[in-house]
């Protein structure tokens, strides 16, 4: 029966409007049949942006916003039908010399869903439960609360066990809030993970996880316009492919059309193992003067000089990684998103590991075993299975992300001695990508199973089997 009375609402505050936070919201008011969910969003800006440019949602992740109701509203923005047909993700291309050469190809069912950050999050804005979309069903309640920083938070659970809103929020320069439980959706630089880890029982074996460790690794990202390549190398084969990787020791970029095929979408990166251990200073991102990305790629084939010719404004990103984490959550709070598990881009997988996160956390607080005010140790129960299945995950994703980043710059013992521009027999460098291939092989596979999986463990823990509770 749907919950009338808000004091008998479930009240979740996700601190982060980024693209974790806001797929939890959509997931848990689509998945909130029986409205039982109040959802209070907090985001430290005073207003909704996006920095970046491209991100690749995998038939894995494409599966997942189909359930959670974005499909309609995502579909026309990607440059082929989002279903399991074979497709390359990318052309793998030896270029860190004047005569390059196709490597091969990686193709995998389904390929890869293209867009830009920006459209993204804007789709994920326009299908929260807010009374400005009246074309979304409203299930759960949703506030959406901007310039909120959060700075600290209590957990003060009462002596019977059943306060309502026992997790106290305070931010900078804004009344205190109260909640049931606490969401860290607050990115690679959160707050609330510092403050999670610090009150851990054993806080201080987590101290080297409080801060993000730089990668020895820099990005510079760029949007090329696809008419000013076109003018410039009216055959250049990046304007009718899915995408192009071009490989080097210790250097790789990637290319592909997004925006409906306005943009191609430049990442090139370098990693210098002189300065693996150390500690970048200054801003992690930046805008720098096109000579710098020039300069870095001197000497690479023709046809990427072409491409970089085209940049207008790169921006220089410090790339960053952390430990795979133990545990997410604890008592009331858990983390999720890059919060959760900042990881290097080479697989593609840090924006729909967070929607997974969402995903399983939605499906958990949604389910009908969990009543709309639940006991301390039935939220127990779901912050503990929304550990066991998420930790592992998106621990192995983290470190497959490392490990592929190393086969796409060249970086393995195998070919060790060889030094950028150097010629490289082609039978090494089919070992390398057949390898990335396989270590792609998780992008179509089936999310369901994992959720499959948490509903039996609460359906274990809360001592019903009855298959009526599925949702």
């Amino acid at each position: 029966m749907p919950i009338e009375s808000e004091q008998e609402r479930i009240t979740v505050a996700i601190v982060g409007a980024g693209i974790a936070g806001l797929s939890l919201a959509v997931a848990l008011n689509a998945l909130d049949h029986d409205h039982k969910i109040a959802i209070d969003i907090y985001e430290s800006t005073p207003e909704l942006s996006e920095i970046g440019a491209g991100i690749n949602i995998w038939p894995r992740t494409w599966c997942i916003c189909e359930k959670v109701g974005l499909g309609e509203s995502l579909a026309p923005l990607f440059d082929h039908p989002p279903n399991l047909e074979p497709r390359i993700i990318y052309e793998i291309r030896k270029a860190d010399h004047a005569d390059g050469f196709r490597v091969m190809d990686i193709s995998k069912n389904g390929g890869g869903l293209r867009i830009h950050r920006a459209d993204f999050q804007q789709c994920l804005i326009d299908n929260l439960p807010l009374p400005r979309n009246p074309n979304v069903k409203i299930n759960s309640t949703c506030t959406l609360n901007l310039s909120h920083r959060l700075i600290d938070y209590t957990y003060r659970p009462s002596s019977a066990g059943h306060e309502k809103r026992p997790v106290t929020l305070q931010f900078a320069d804004r009344p205190s809030r109260s909640c049931d439980i606490l969401v860290g959706a607050d990115g690679i630089k959160s707050t609330i993970r510092q403050l999670f880890l610090n009150r851990l029982a054993n806080g201080l074996d987590y101290q080297r996880f409080l801060q993000p460790r730089w990668a020895a690794t820099v990005a510079y990202r760029a949007l090329i316009d696809k008419e000013a390549l076109r003018t410039l190398s009216p055959n250049h084969r990046i304007l009718d492919h899915p995408g192009i990787m071009y490989v080097g020791r210790h250097k790789h970029a990637v290319a592909y059309s997004i925006s409906g095929g306005k943009y191609i979408n430049l990442v090139a990166t370098t990693h210098d193992r002189s300065k693996e251990g150390t500690i970048w200073k200054g801003p992690w991102s930046s805008e720098v003067p096109k000579e710098e990305l020039i300069e870095q790629f001197r000497g690479w084939d023709p046809e990427f000089q072409q491409l970089i010719q085209c940049v207008e404004r790169p921006t220089r990103w410090a790339l960053h990684d952390m430990h795979p984490l133990d545990t997410f959550a604890e008592e009331r709070v858990l983390l999720m998103g890059d919060a959760a598990h900042v990881m290097l881009p080479f697989q593609g997988a840090g924006a729909g590991c967070g929607i997974e996160d969402a995903y399983i956390l939605a499906n958990l607080l949604t389910n009908r075993l969990v009543p709309s005010s639940p006991t301390p140790q039935q939220f127990s129960k779901v912050l503990d299975i929304y550990n066991r299945i998420r930790v592992p995950a998106a621990g192995a994703k983290v470190k497959a992300t490392v490990t592929q980043g190393e086969l796409y710059t060249l970086a393995i013992p195998e070919l060790e001695g060889y030094e950028e521009g150097d010629d490289i027999p082609k039978d090494k460098l089919l070992d390398v990508f057949r390898a990335a291939a396989d270590n792609w092989s998780w992008t179509s596979s089936d999310p369901e199973e994992d959720r499959r999986v948490a509903i039996d463990l609460l359906q274990g823990s809360l001592g019903m089997r009855s298959p009526q509770i599925y949702n």
